[in-house]
């Protein structure tokens, strides 16, 4: 393991470290997780870690966990404050290479599993996205489908809400989420089940899954628009109390693909 103990913030090995605040991830080449916990979920996957960052307190707690291949920077707090940008009291953060995200024709096919996904076209909050995820993961589902307008997969806070679910959950991002889902419905086999706020739409209940299936969740304030719920083989509402509104996105989800994974 090299352990390097750095002098100064301006050290030009933690370019991916800097400014983490005001810098936008989307589409960068890199990733940044925050915390021991993380940190130590991202070491055991099978991605590629490109260096890890310790406060000089920390190292010694964190030794154990930390490979010989891969670098290990060391400042005091408040070069990593200095760093980052903002006050940062976790004193672990790691550095990781994105992976390759799916390609639509490895949704289906022969060898694979029965696809079970979900699919947000324009989930714009990352801290909904990554409890979707979260949820995803835990509950076994094989893919993540976004839409070009929906927020980062691995955007930090994204990471932090999902508890790592990014490291083994795969993604496939849209170039034109109507088209792709188009494709998907008209695959054979393949139900296409859109969840929605309308009272007239069928129960959750009465969604019987499919061997091979995908949810698709609205955006947080306008739902799903016409032309998606227009794809979908099937619309599910969860019944609610009179008076109710709607749920949360990502509680909604929960509920959903809990029913779908539960009765498959």
């Amino acid at each position: 393991m090299a352990v390097l103990d750095l002098d100064s913030a301006g050290d030009e090995r933690l370019g991916p470290y800097r400014d983490l605040k005001g810098r936008s991830e989307f589409g960068a080449e890199h990733f940044i997780v925050e915390g021991e916990h993380l940190v130590g979920r991202l070491l055991s996957s099978a991605l590629e870690v490109v260096s890890v960052l310790v406060s000089s307190r920390k190292i010694d707690r964190v030794r154990p966990l930390l490979p010989a291949s891969v670098p290990v920077f060391v400042l005091d707090d408040d070069e990593i404050e200095n760093v980052v940008g903002f006050k940062f009291h976790r004193g672990v953060l790691g550095c990781g290479k994105r992976p390759e995200e799916l390609g639509f024709d490895q949704l289906l096919g022969s060898g694979r599993p029965a696809l079970k996904a979900v699919a947000c076209p324009e989930i714009t909050d990352s801290e909904n996205l990554g409890s979707i995820m979260r949820t995803a993961r835990c509950l076994g589902l094989n893919a993540l489908i976004l839409g070009e307008r929906c927020t980062d997969a691995y955007s930090r806070r994204c990471i932090r809400v999902s508890m790592g679910a990014a490291f083994t959950l795969p993604v496939y991002r849209c170039g034109a989420v109507v088209s792709d889902l188009k494709k998907l419905c008209a695959a054979p086999g393949v139900q296409l089940v859109g969840a929605v706020a309308d009272p007239e739409a069928l129960p959750l209940s009465g969604i019987v899954p499919a061997d091979d299936w995908c949810v698709v969740l609205g955006n947080e304030e306008a739902g799903l628009p016409e032309e998606l719920t227009d794809i979908c083989h099937e619309s599910a509402c969860i019944p609610m109390a009179s008076g109710a509104d709607s749920l949360n996105v990502s509680v909604a989800a929960g509920i959903i693909l809990h029913h779908m994974t539960s009765r498959g």
